[in-house]
């Protein structure tokens, strides 16, 4: 998605201090002065700048979009020549670039420490599930396969296929906030799927689906729920798979 798609058109905010963010709602005592939004990985990505003027805000909403474009192509599973959609394809990516090694590697990291809860390698589930396919045997062994992360390549078993939605999230969402901060943007709120405040200044930050708000400052947050992806009338399979079962969770925390 080039920048000509994207429209990197920066708009003044309205006079409204609320600010739609996916699951979230954020609120502050003060509207941001530049709000930049645009089509991300299946979803909207929204920057809003506080405290900035026109043309500084144009020159680092301008930087965000390139870089955002730039990760697109690596994690995006909507674009058939991005690194993730082609390792998918072809069980192997040769000179992958550092963001996909690094995402990776943290993928691996977690799925480690939630002893298999969070798993990249459920891709091949979750797209049975969209399709109102029930898990298999043979489903079910495509997930807690081996990633194998090289410098020079990367490498996913037979039939396996990474989902990286959530994490690809955060990692652009940090890099966005390199991206502001070098441009001396301190004070931000960033959506790119998941949520980042840069800056001291408090907001209420509310979770509907959890009917639940806190006040945070300088932090990263990232929430999930059922109902944000269903695949059946009755809700008994949505986006939330678990990567040992196939199934989606009834309850959820």
């Amino acid at each position: 998605m080039g920048l000509s798609r994207r429209q990197f058109i920066v708009s003044a905010a309205a006079t409204s201090a609320a600010i739609g963010v996916g699951a979230f709602i954020v609120t502050g005592d003060r509207p941001p002065g530049f709000v930049w939004k645009a089509p991300a990985l299946g979803g909207e990505a929204s920057v809003s700048l506080y405290g900035a003027d026109e043309e500084s805000a144009q020159a680092a909403l301008k930087a965000v979009a390139l870089e955002i474009t730039r990760l697109e192509r690596i994690f995006s599973l909507h674009q058939d020549t991005s690194e993730l959609s082609q390792l998918n394809r072809d069980g192997v990516v040769s000179a992958p670039s550092r963001d996909l090694k690094e995402v990776l590697r943290s993928a691996s990291l977690w799925r480690a420490r939630t002893e298999g809860a969070f798993d990249p390698t459920v891709q091949r589930m979750w797209e049975a599930a969209a399709a109102g396919l029930d898990p298999t045997d043979d489903l079910i062994k495509t997930a807690g396969t081996e990633i194998t992360v090289a410098e020079d390549s990367i490498g996913i078993e037979q039939g396996a296929a990474l989902t990286l939605n959530g994490i690809a999230q955060g990692h652009i969402a940090d890099r966005v906030s390199e991206i502001l901060l070098h441009h001396g943007f301190g004070d931000a709120v960033i959506n790119t799927g998941e949520l980042r405040l840069l800056g001291g200044h408090r907001r209420a930050v509310g979770i509907p689906a959890a009917k639940a708000a806190v006040s945070v400052a300088e932090v990263a947050i990232a929430t999930s729920e059922p109902k944000s992806l269903i695949f059946d009338p009755k809700g008994r399979r949505h986006h939330l798979i678990d990567p040992r079962t196939g199934e989606s969770p009834r309850y959820w925390q």
